[in-house]
């Protein structure tokens, strides 16, 4: 891959990335209610599941699970309905119980730190945007069957350090957010504004033609 080619592909990445989603909203949350390090658990489910979505893109798989449209609905519900059970979870419950399970939190810190890790996984691989993201990004870059494990290397490890950086950078946003707004009403009311876009996000997803 040219140099000019890996400008524009980490462009066009880092562009997509940083733009506000699902993740970014997550990363955030994340950042003010658990702080940066263990916003650190849930960046790694994010990695996880835009990894796997850029193999099955990168292997062609993607258009065959778009093709057939079972598998890829499936996926999409799967994404509707954690985006909704996060996004309720965070309107309903009360701030006191929050801070009361994440102090202690420290005997089943283990399990804790699995659903930070879910959280993130769910939310990446459940957006069909990032299947239909990947698919058009890759074969403007790389051709499967003549490329080399190099280039295959800098794909992949080009969107780790970019899908990663950029979940912690809204997760340092949200721990500046907590640091300046300790108050515990801007938390709760924090919260029911994520917990609503989580939702809101849901809900179009849901009703998209795609």
């Amino acid at each position: 891959m040219s140099i000019d080619y890996f400008i524009a592909y980490f462009l066009i990445l880092f562009f997509a990335t940083i733009t506000p989603g699902p993740n970014s909203v997550l990363a955030i949350n994340h950042g003010l209610n658990h702080g940066f390090a263990r916003s650190i658990y849930s960046a790694a489910g994010n990695l996880v599941g835009n990894l796997l979505l850029a193999l099955v893109s990168i292997l062609g798989l993607s258009a065959i699970l778009i093709a057939s449209g079972i598998v890829f609905t499936v996926i999409k519900w799967i994404g509707i309905i954690y985006l909704v059970y996060i996004g309720l979870k965070l309107l309903i419950a009360p701030l006191k119980a929050e801070t009361t399970e994440v102090k202690e939190a420290k005997p089943n810190r283990y399990k804790k730190k699995n659903k930070l890790f879910l959280d993130g996984f769910v939310i990446a691989i459940g957006n069909p945007k990032g299947i239909l993201f990947f698919t058009a990004l890759f074969p403007q870059f790389i051709t499967i069957e003549t490329a080399t494990i190099e280039e295959f290397l800098i794909i992949f490890i080009t969107l780790a350090v970019v899908a990663f950086g950029c979940y912690m950078l809204y997760a340092v946003l949200g721990q500046k957010l907590n640091a300046l707004f300790q108050a515990p009403k801007f938390r709760n009311l924090f919260n029911r504004i994520t917990g609503s876009i989580f939702i809101g996000t849901g809900l179009a997803i849901a009703f998209s033609k795609k």
